[in-house]
């Protein structure tokens, strides 16, 4: 494997599955069952979103591990009749060419969304479009959140289809899957580090759940009276590593830990299931919290001290097994689907956003070095795997820990696949070819970085861009500045800072099929503000947001050009916000057509291009300096 930071899964022995053998194992659960179709999706216990294939029933049933793809694998006597493989993949625009690439059609069905269509709508709509064969329908309760649940059972409520819920890990029995453990140590950060410390955190997010609470009380609660005592519950691990500013690096491109939390009053419980019952826990600075290790009678002993009246909890951030189970210890409890923690996590800390600043600062100098290498080369043959191997060591010689995603290194028409994960031995950096690195890292604090950068691969002076390369490169960098550069006002939603920088490229005749940008926080993905069709959430200050359009020609090449922003009140124009690039890595030269340049474009690309010269993080040199 590439990665050899410290926190890397480097041994973990490979698990190639056999997409067969899997599905033979899970037609029979399926016949047991009496089922004709079961959902499938790409998530744990915890909600992960990336998982280690050997924990990914997704992978092991169709071979594709993109970070997002959820499916239904139907009976063979249901497939036989429809005349259809028994997987059908559904995935979005980011890895329609990955999943026809990695996924046999005789096997698996890929069903290609389009840009907004929400996947849990689209595999509804399927099954509603062919309820009258597809009867009984099942999925795995550990691994399908409630508001997953409810949202298909609400979607296909006019249907005849029957639900069954697994509870048992049968589908993981079924295909053999062998599962995920790790027994590294959970650890805690200083407040120095974090800005706020674990009972400021857990105070917040009570006052926080007792506001919300205090506006829906029952007409029995006279004013005065005691609030029901409530439970605050939660598996999302990065919501957990906020609330107890802790670490764990327990899942590969994560710094977070596993387990399920339980917060009453100042009281918390940190549950650690089977699969990292073992890992050491170095949390003291909160004495309040306990810990109960895979023991789940002790779990129910312990939340059974509290006479808790109310639950709540995010629907989309815990699996349909939890509050079931929550269920059996406070049965006469009200759940209520809410959580302040995303909007407490999403605007940063000013201690917060230094580490940010220092940790991109590091990664900047660590990626401007690995392009000027994939440029011009070092007169040896390289690969895409040399690439992932090369940005790997230069985090690591920064002081990087550890990856926050597996780093996409991608040579030719291999780069026109927008999560290309495949970085090959056998793909060289072909001369005179595009070549694009999308690559992220964790360093001391745990927070994550993310960057995108494209080159074109020149070992000979003599060597030119061909006409689509410059053009599709400079309208990529023109759309990302002008997200840049925008000052929006302070009631703009993701969706309008989406439309904005997409418009540069349709203006040009072309689009991208994922969204703008996405939170970055503890996990490089991180849920609340992003740019993206459809997205309502506003622009919050102190919010952390990639800015990365893209254009990806099939066959040909592609280009995404990827900067990370802090959200703030603008300086100079009242209620506007704008942006803090923290990315300082210059482009490539070789691609940019001045001519399709404003002078306003020029203007920013030469202060940005001298403060990189000033950083040493310039990849080619700027003809406008």
């Amino acid at each position: 494997m590439i990665d050899r930071l410290k926190y890397s899964f480097s041994s973990l022995a490979p698990y190639n599955a056999s997409v067969a053998d899997t599905h033979a194992g899970l037609s029979r659960l399926m016949q047991q069952r009496g089922l004709d179709a079961l959902l499938v999706n790409s998530q744990d216990e915890f909600v992960s979103e990336y998982l280690p294939r050997c924990n990914d029933p997704r992978y092991a049933l169709s071979a594709f591990n993109g970070s997002t793809g959820n499916g239904v694998f139907l009976s063979e006597a249901v497939a036989l009749e429809l005349g259809l493989p028994q997987f059908l993949l559904f995935v979005d625009g980011r890895y329609h060419l990955q999943a026809d690439q990695q996924c046999d059609p005789q096997r698996v069905q890929v069903q290609k969304l389009a840009l907004g269509v929400p996947m849990w709508k689209a595999i509804a709509d399927w099954l509603i479009a062919h309820s009258a064969r597809v009867n009984a329908v099942g999925y795995d309760a550990l691994r399908m959140s409630v508001a997953q649940r409810e949202g298909m059972l609400e979607a296909t409520a006019q249907t005849s289809l029957t639900w069954t819920s697994l509870t048992g890990r049968e589908v993981d029995s079924a295909i053999d899957l062998p599962g995920w453990k790790v027994d590294r140590p959970i650890f805690e950060l200083p407040e120095s580090v974090t800005g706020s410390s674990v009972a400021q955190n857990i105070a917040t997010l009570n006052q926080r759940v007792h506001a919300r609470l205090g506006e829906a009380q029952p007409d029995n609660v006279q004013p005065g009276e005691a609030q029901p005592t409530t439970c605050f519950l939660t598996c999302v691990a990065d919501d957990i590593s906020f609330l107890l500013n802790s670490r764990g690096y327990h899942l590969p491109n994560a710094s977070s830990h596993l387990g399920f939390l339980f917060v009453i009053g100042e009281q918390a419980v940190l549950f650690l299931p089977e699969g990292c019952d073992e890992c050491p826990v170095e949390l003291r600075s909160y004495p309040s919290l306990r810990v109960v290790r895979r023991d789940t009678d002790e779990l129910a002993r312990v939340l059974g001290e509290f006479e808790v009246q109310q639950v709540c909890y995010s629907a989309e951030a815990v699996n349909c097994a939890l509050p079931d189970a929550v269920r059996r210890i406070w049965p006469t409890a009200a759940h209520t689907d809410f959580s302040p923690v995303e909007s407490m996590r999403v605007g940063k800390t000013p201690e917060v956003l230094d580490q940010f600043r220092d940790a991109f600062a590091r990664s900047s100098a660590a990626i401007a070095e690995t392009m000027r290498w994939t440029k011009s080369g070092d007169g040896q043959r390289r690969s895409e795997y040399d690439l992932a191997r090369t940005i790997n060591d230069a985090y690591g010689a920064r002081g990087a820990v550890g990856l926050s995603f597996t780093s996409i290194a991608a040579n030719g028409a291999n780069s026109a696949s927008a999560h290309y994960s495949a970085a090959s031995a056998e793909v060289d950096l072909q001369e005179g070819e595009l070549v694009l690195l999308d690559s992220g890292a964790y360093y001391e604090s745990g927070f994550a970085t993310d960057c995108t950068r494209v080159v074109l691969r020149k070992t000979d002076p003599q060597t030119r861009a061909r006409p689509w390369q410059k053009e599709i490169y400079t309208v990529a960098l023109k759309a990302c500045i002008k997200g840049l550069v925008t000052q929006f006002p302070a009631d703009t939603t993701g969706a309008e800072v989406d439309a904005t920088v997409r418009a540069v490229c349709q203006q040009h005749g072309y689009d991208f099929g994922h969204g703008t940008g996405h939170g970055v926080g503890i996990h490089v993905h991180e849920s609340g503000v992003r740019f993206a069709p459809g997205a309502t959430y506003g622009l919050v200050p102190g919010a952390v947001i990639s800015v990365e359009p893209g254009i990806y020609l099939a066959g040909k090449g592609g280009v995404r050009i990827e900067n990370i922003v802090i959200i703030h009140p603008s300086a100079t124009q009242a209620g506007k916000m704008e942006f803090e690039n923290i990315v300082a890595v210059g482009y490539d030269w070789d691609l940019i057509d001045l001519d399709l340049l404003d002078e306003s474009e020029r203007d920013y690309l030469r202060d940005y291009e001298r403060l990189c010269a000033e950083r040493g993080t310039s990849v080619t040199a700027c003809p406008l300096l």
